[in-house]
């Protein structure tokens, strides 16, 4: 599987500058990047887009890496950005997060303090770890209905999260779709 995402410290290293320059530049908003914990990880698209500002080959783990279905040989950078889809989930108060199938792309903040993982080790966590097999099955289900059949299907999906040890909490889930994005679901999760 191809790697989504990179470090601070990897890019800074393609660019030759201090790891501390490229999360002040995502900070200032010259670089696009997702804040995990208390870093950023930069997405495949936009690593491209800074090397290729800056004119410096690209390496091997990118240069053969693939967006939208076609290997980057030509330089350049795809439009609307999936970043910019995934960045939705950080504005969102609630704990809301964004999965593919049965994948966790990202996570807010108030997703990783609600189940007692941090950002970072919820990307690409089952949804089971935080929900339970049985309750997985039935929520990928209905966010399937639910973006198929939007007005022939429930608005949202009563399921319980793991919070820690042995515990659950009853939870109402709504989901979205995130446009053109193929099993790609926006998770809101409304604890009580």
């Amino acid at each position: 599987m191809e790697k989504a995402f990179f470090s601070t410290p990897e890019l800074a290293r393609w660019l030759g500058v201090f790891h501390t320059t490229i999360r002040r530049w995502v900070e200032q908003g010259k670089i696009k990047g997702i804040r995990v914990g208390r870093n950023y990880k930069i997405p495949a698209q936009e690593a491209i887009r800074v090397l290729d500002d800056h004119e410096i080959p690209l390496p091997e783990i990118l240069s053969t890496h693939k967006l939208h279905g076609k290997t980057v040989a030509a330089r350049g950078h795809p439009t609307g950005s999936i970043l910019q889809k995934l960045l939705i989930v950080e504005e969102i108060e609630d704990p809301a997060i964004i999965s593919r199938g049965d994948a966790i792309l990202v996570a807010n903040q108030a997703f990783a303090d609600l189940v007692g993982y941090s950002q970072t080790d919820l990307i690409g966590l089952d949804i089971a770890e935080v929900m339970g097999e049985s309750s997985r099955e039935r929520l990928i289900a209905f966010a399937k209905r639910r973006l198929h059949h939007p007005k022939k299907s429930p608005s949202y999906y009563i399921g319980h999260l793991k919070a820690g040890k042995k515990r659950k909490k009853r939870a109402r889930i709504t989901a979205a779709s995130l446009n053109h994005l193929k099993d790609v679901f926006l998770l809101i999760i409304r604890v009580g």
